[in-house]
């Protein structure tokens, strides 16, 4: 019997991890990463250790690492499976670097030196207006042939953000020129700002608290925006410190609160984002 496992819990690093453990088993067989909602699986086979091919539907070979590792957050399940490879596509080919190590590595430098990256989030549905359809991100990737001849259409600009992906560049240009938006309303993290200097100073367990909390609610850790019910979320732990501390103060971010969930709402009904 080979290896076979099933990870359910996946963190930062899991993937860089699992590839590496698989390649010094020198095993055989498919990698499965699934990031649920019904988006199609990402496949990576090994051959005696090596990960030969990536595919994620147009997607392939060394662009798939990047999308893992760059929406790591979003990855739900990870399966290996051992079995014999009969088939290689030779336009999966993962041809970047003679290693794995190689590859991972510079995929992880293409993660760290993209501009678009955060304000790409994975498994938020993007409106089209052009169709009035709604797909998630990782989707649209999935099937970027069906997208690109609209979003290629926005012209380009200065104010452009590269990034090692074309496909990540067309959609953040699209995003920024409101030709597409995310149908889930967006509230920067910088509107933060003031529900945290209302309650200071915080105690060192408060603050520990709020970032650990923080980080749990981003989509992926460049993030600069988070949905508005996980900005309702981080908000209410912040109430509830105010309100221990007297109720004018819980009735101050209360006001807060609603005045940025009020101004979100405004911008995502100027950018014809149905709700």
């Amino acid at each position: 019997m080979g290896i076979n496992f099933h990870i359910t819990s996946v963190r930062e690093g899991t993937i860089f991890n699992v590839m590496q453990f698989l390649s010094l088993e020198k095993v055989t067989g498919i990698l499965s990463v699934s990031f649920g909602r019904n988006i199609p699986e990402v496949a990576i086979y090994f051959v005696s250790g090596k990960a030969a091919t990536a595919e994620f539907g147009a997607m392939v070979g060394d662009n798939v690492l990047d999308v893992l590792l760059c929406q790591e957050y979003s990855i739900k399940e990870v399966n290996f499976a051992p079995g014999r490879i009969t088939r290689i596509n030779d336009k999966a080919l993962i041809v970047r670097a003679s290693s794995l190590s190689g590859s991972l590595l510079q995929a992880s430098k293409d993660v760290d030196k993209c501009q678009s990256r955060p304000f790409i989030f994975g498994l938020l549905p993007l409106f089209f207006p052009d169709s009035g359809r709604a797909e998630v991100l990782l989707q649209v990737m999935h099937d970027f042939p069906k997208a690109r001849d609209f979003l290629a259409s926005v012209p380009a600009s200065e104010t452009d953000k590269k990034a090692p992906l074309s496909q990540c560049v067309l959609i953040h240009r699209a995003l920024m020129r409101n030709v597409i938006n995310y149908q889930t309303p967006l509230v920067p993290l910088k509107a933060l700002r003031p529900l945290l200097d209302a309650v200071q100073p915080l105690s060192e367990k408060e603050a520990e608290n709020l970032r650990g909390y923080m980080r749990s609610l981003l989509p992926h850790p460049k993030a600069t925006h988070m949905p508005i019910d996980r900005f309702y979320a981080f908000a209410s732990a912040v109430e509830s410190i105010a309100h221990r501390r007297s109720p004018e103060l819980g009735e101050q971010i209360r006001r807060i609160i609603y005045r940025t969930i009020q101004t979100t709402t405004k911008l995502t009904e100027s950018s014809n984002v149905p709700s």
